[in-house]
């Protein structure tokens, strides 16, 4: 769903060039940057502003197809975006760069060195719940990133994908740096058993686990900070990342959008940010200066224990990971819940014959947990360039994506087989007894 909407205060403020517009293009809902256009709009009476919300990878679509409705900024949380569009030159760069102090945190850089987007918020991703759905199901609330793939959480569990959702990329790939990619591929492939569905948006999520569709879901701080039916806890250490903002080329209004980049981070700008609304963390030195920023996040950022998210690294393999994770989870979700059930339930009936590690269902996770990719081969420019247009279906991209699906194919094959074997030797020992 797109929301176009339009703002314009006749009254108040500070006078500016008459007839101004600005051409906004954001990720983000009404929601959250309603409150900041309408503060820029009393400021600055003249400037009509005009906001387009698109997730993120439509948002990027219509930037590479040249801009053609003249956006003058894009404003978004995934720092992946802005290190795509700076790599295929469809950003300017700031003039003066930022003019209020931002908050130093070490090995995290709010902004590109070359100045073609700035930082504004700092988030950190882990998971939410609704305590009432965990209460009614008998459920803890999970403790760390590992919890998700226990047994007692299937089919309690929701995520968006990553090739829909730049949110949920930034969750993704945060975990392949931190656990390391053999590791964070295990996770997503073992917590997908677990998954009741896969959405197509991250904002379905917290809508979700709220109505009691789920009672977990994994998202970033910020969309279960602005919504207090939701508990959220931080995966340990913090990966750190920064929502930021562009000035695009094709654009028509740039000293409109100037002003509004310099509100944006100035500290009046930034105390929106601490909205309930909101509820994102300020990059204002100002603000953290003065004590006016709370919560768990700010906490963990004095304590040293963050660690950097490198966007770098993210967009290097942006496509592939997104492919992977569809073609190995998306697409293949009805048949890894089918055999995660069948393979849970195996493995009570071998606890209840006092065996307490059962070789087959071991092996069987092994075999669903293996990835077709190496790490090695995700930093290639060779193997990744394939799927760099997004594109899954041409050329190259078709022929590897092909190469997976075979791959999943054998395994799930090997994995019945086991299973198959295995309830046999459990029927025997029945009757043993």
């Amino acid at each position: 769903m797109l929301f176009f909407w339009c703002f314009s205060n006749l009254a108040g403020g500070v006078p500016a060039h008459g007839g101004e517009r600005l051409e906004v293009l954001t990720s983000f809902p009404p929601e959250f940057y309603t409150p900041f256009v309408k503060a820029f709009s009393r400021t600055y009476p003249g400037i009509q502003v005009s906001t387009l919300n698109k997730k993120t990878t439509s948002a990027l679509k219509e930037i590479k197809r040249g801009n053609p409705r003249r956006f003058d900024l894009f404003w978004s949380s995934s720092p992946d975006a802005f290190s795509l569009l700076k790599s295929g030159g469809f950003l300017k760069a700031f003039s003066k760069g930022r003019k209020d102090p931002a908050l130093g945190v070490t090995g995290v850089d709010l902004d590109d060195p070359d100045g073609l987007f700035l930082g504004f918020a700092l988030s950190g991703v882990g998971w939410m719940w609704n305590p009432s759905v965990l209460k009614r199901e008998g459920l803890k609330v999970p403790s760390c990133w590992q919890d998700l793939t226990l047994p007692e959480y299937y089919g309690h569990l929701a995520m968006s994908t990553p090739s829909r959702s730049g949110t949920t990329h930034l969750i993704v790939e945060s975990l392949l740096q931190q656990m390391g990619w053999k590791r964070g591929w295990a996770f997503f492939l073992e917590m997908a058993g677990n998954l009741k569905t896969v959405s197509a948006r991250s904002f379905s999520v917290p809508e979700g686990v709220i109505r009691g569709r789920y009672a977990a879901g994994l998202g970033i701080d910020f969309l279960a900070h602005s919504r207090p039916e939701l508990g959220f806890r931080y995966g340990e250490p913090v990966s750190l990342s920064a929502a930021g903002i562009a000035l695009l080329k094709g654009g028509e209004n740039q000293r409109a959008a100037s002003l509004f980049v310099d509100f944006l981070l100035s500290p009046k700008g930034q105390s929106l940010l601490l909205l309930p609304e909101v509820s994102r963390m300020p990059v204002s030195k100002c603000l953290h200066d003065e004590k006016r920023v709370e919560g768990e996040l700010a906490h963990l950022i004095a304590k040293g224990e963050v660690r950097a998210y490198n966007a770098g690294l993210s967009q290097s393999r942006y496509h592939l990971v997104n492919s992977l994770f569809d073609e190995m989870i998306t697409y293949r979700l009805p048949e890894r819940r089918k055999v995660r059930r069948r393979l849970l339930s195996l493995e009570r009936e071998a606890r209840s014959q006092g065996l307490s590690v059962w070789s087959v269902g071991q092996e069987v996770r092994e075999l669903l947990n293996e990835v077709p990719v190496t790490e090695e081969e995700s930093r290639t420019p060779s193997y990744t360039e394939p799927f760099a247009s997004g594109v899954k279906g041409k050329g190259a991209a078709r022929e590897i994506a092909g190469q997976w699906a075979l791959f999943w194919e054998e395994r799930m094959e090997k994995a019945e087989a086991l299973l198959d074997l295995g309830e046999l030797q459990l029927k025997k020992g029945r009757r043993r007894k």
